[in-house]
């Protein structure tokens, strides 16, 4: 499919207003490909609502009309060359990978047809905060794996649980964690891709407010992992977080569903200076850097 352009955006919308949800993912996952981008089902902005009421007392709601249909936005192995791209263009002072994805959603936010009245936020920068693992479960995109939902199925399990806690309260700083046993042994749930794993990331939120479709089925919560994988992914998350192997979702995880090792590197970088350093030299390997999309002007047509 070619690159969609304002036109065809704006004709998920009928002559009498009615919203085709699954027609609009279609031309936004189009969109979002060539720059490694992907983005979720569609999903009900209730039904995220009615997650935080449940879990965390109502906080991080989506301020819209419970029916409205949203997206969740993406990133994939290969994002590291948009945000080197943009580096190239742009040069900005700081904050690059964010400032790769604001220049990315304000050019979906100029072909998205007003009478949506679309709302898009990149997830990393608030406010307004949401919060991407109830995104991710409600949409039917990812799996969210927690050590209580290990329990009871076997005396393995139980004693895995066990021995976890013990081995984090022993190599958890207190000077970091404090000296409190429940902090010190709490096991952080995490949520997993069917296919990229632990390799992508949550980026943007779309909301149209007025992209109402109050009968869209809802997903059913995804089950993909074996217990033995949810236990390693769990045990490598909390204890060897900064490592990344709970990424994979098994050993025979395929390579080309993982970042290659610079993203690995960059990623995982939390120097901005060394950050920077790496967009310089990949910047001046590259020929000069133009958009992977024409302006906005151009597109509506």
């Amino acid at each position: 499919m070619d690159t969609p352009s304002f036109k065809q955006f704006a004709c998920v919308v009928s002559k009498e207003g009615d919203f085709n949800a699954a027609a609009f993912q279609e031309l936004l996952a189009s969109w979002l490909q060539p720059l490694k981008l992907e983005c979720s089902q569609p999903f009900l902005v209730g039904w995220y609502n009615q997650i935080r009421a449940e879990t965390a007392d109502g906080t991080q709601r989506i301020d819209a009309p419970e029916s409205a249909v949203a997206f969740a936005i993406l990133s994939v192995p290969g994002y590291l060359d948009m945000v080197v791209e943009h580096y190239a263009r742009e040069r900005p002072k700081d904050a690059f990978v964010d400032t790769a994805t604001n220049a990315i959603l304000q050019r979906l936010r100029d072909l998205i047809p007003a009478e949506l009245d679309a709302e898009i936020i990149n997830t990393d920068v608030g406010p307004p905060y949401y919060h991407v693992q109830s995104i991710g479960s409600v949409c039917g995109g990812d799996q969210h794996i927690e050590a209580k939902d290990l329990r009871g199925k076997s005396e393995d399990c139980d004693a895995w649980e066990e021995d976890l806690s013990d081995r984090l309260e022993e190599t958890r700083d207190p000077k970091m964690w404090g000296t409190q046993p429940e902090m010190r042994r709490k096991i952080f749930g995490v949520n997993v891709h069917p296919v990229w794993g632990g390799w992508y990331a949550y980026r943007g939120l779309v909301v149209l407010r007025k992209g109402l479709q109050a009968s869209l089925p809802k997903p059913e919560p995804l089950r993909f992992l074996g217990d033995g994988d949810a236990r390693r992914i769990l045990a490598e998350y909390n204890l060897r977080h900064q490592l990344c192997r709970w990424r994979d979702l098994s050993e025979f995880h395929p390579p080309e569903c993982r970042y290659r090792p610079e993203e690995f590197f960059f990623f995982t970088e939390t120097s901005p200076e060394k950050r920077r350093q790496y967009l310089e030299m990949r910047a001046s390997l590259a020929p000069a850097a133009t958009s992977p999309y024409p302006t906005a002007a151009n597109t509506q047509k």
